[in-house]
This record gives structure tokens, C-alpha cells and sequence, in this order.
């Protein structure tokens, strides 16, 4: 698996694997209504292309050979969704495709997030997952995050519960 940054000229391959993972992971999980709104403003182009233009906003793709496997959005500084902590480093999105899912990708995206992580010369990790993600924390637990918190998840619809989890490197 190589990591490249996301090019704003990948904008469509981004939303369309954006919807297509989010899909997969939690459509089943969540009214329509509230699935629909959130897809209308997180995945819009014009909020992704404005998310991809933030400087403290880093986005990537996983590949595998020239196949796109799945994406992941880290945060520094104020483009931090909490805390805003200057030693802090925010894994907003890590989503690999269903296909792919279950083959060590998502370990090497935390492994390839902890070195971007040293390398800003951050003390640690977070993220937020769903409450109703049990896999999902199960799987943050193996990489070593801990549960340290909880906050409010805006879908636009309606408002639900992240852990939050944290990973001292």
C-alpha cells in the first residue's frame, strides 16, 4: 500500500469513495432521512473542495498498485474538530472500501497517521467513532487508543454520541 496526498483534480474519485464507505459503514445503522442530509453537506463538492484547500488539513489516499482503496484525513491546529491543541493531531476520516476491508490497510493508515504525527512533533493521536461502532472501537483499542471522553457528532439531522479516543506516541 503507498499514502499520496489527494489532488483537488481528484475531487470526484474523493467524494465518490467518501459516499461509498460511508455508506457501508453506517447507512445500515442510521434513518434515511439523516444519511441523506449528512451526504448533502459533508460530501458536497463545494465543502470537500473547501476541506482539501485547508492548510492544517492533510488528506490521502490508500492505493494498492493504481487501485484507490480507501482515504484518510488528518487535522493540526485549528482544523481540529476539538481541542485545537497545538501537540495534537486529529484522525477525522480513515475509511477503507468494503473490498479491501479486514487486510491490514487500516493499521497501516494509524501506523502511516503516528508517523505524520511524529514527524509534526505532536504527543498524540485522537479521533472520534460512533458509540454504535463497536468493531470500529474494537479495532482502535488494538492499535492502542483509549477512550478518554465523549462528544456531540453532528449527521445535520440529528446530533449523535462519538467516543473519543486518544493514543499517546
Amino acid at each position: 500500500m503507498i499514502v499520496t496526498p489527494i489532488k483537488n483534480s481528484e475531487l470526484d474519485v474523493l467524494q465518490d469513495l467518501a459516499i461509498r464507505t460511508y455508506s457501508a459503514a453506517f447507512a445500515h445503522k442510521n434513518k434515511p432521512e439523516v444519511i441523506a442530509s449528512y451526504y448533502e453537506y459533508a460530501f458536497a463538492k463545494a465543502h470537500l473542495n473547501k476541506q482539501l484547500a485547508t492548510k492544517d488539513s492533510l488528506w490521502f489516499f490508500a492505493r494498492d498498485n493504481d487501485t484507490i482503496i480507501g482515504y484518510l484525513k488528518l487535522n493540526v491546529n485549528q482544523a481540529q474538530t476539538e481541542f485545537q491543541e497545538p501537540n495534537g493531531l486529529e484522525i477525522e476520516r480513515i475509511y477503507i472500501d468494503t473490498t479491501y476491508l479486514r487486510k491490514g490497510y487500516g493499521k497501516r493508515l494509524i501506523d502511516f497517521s503516528i508517523s505524520k504525527a511524529r514527524q509534526l512533533k505532536k504527543n498524540y493521536i485522537w479521533l472520534g467513532v460512533w458509540e454504535e461502532n463497536p468493531d470500529a472501537i474494537t479495532f482502535y483499542k488494538k492499535q492502542g487508543f483509549i477512550i478518554t471522553g465523549t462528544h456531540d457528532y453532528d449527521m445535520i439531522a440529528e446530533i449523535q454520541t462519538d467516543y473519543i479516543m486518544t493514543l499517546d506516541i
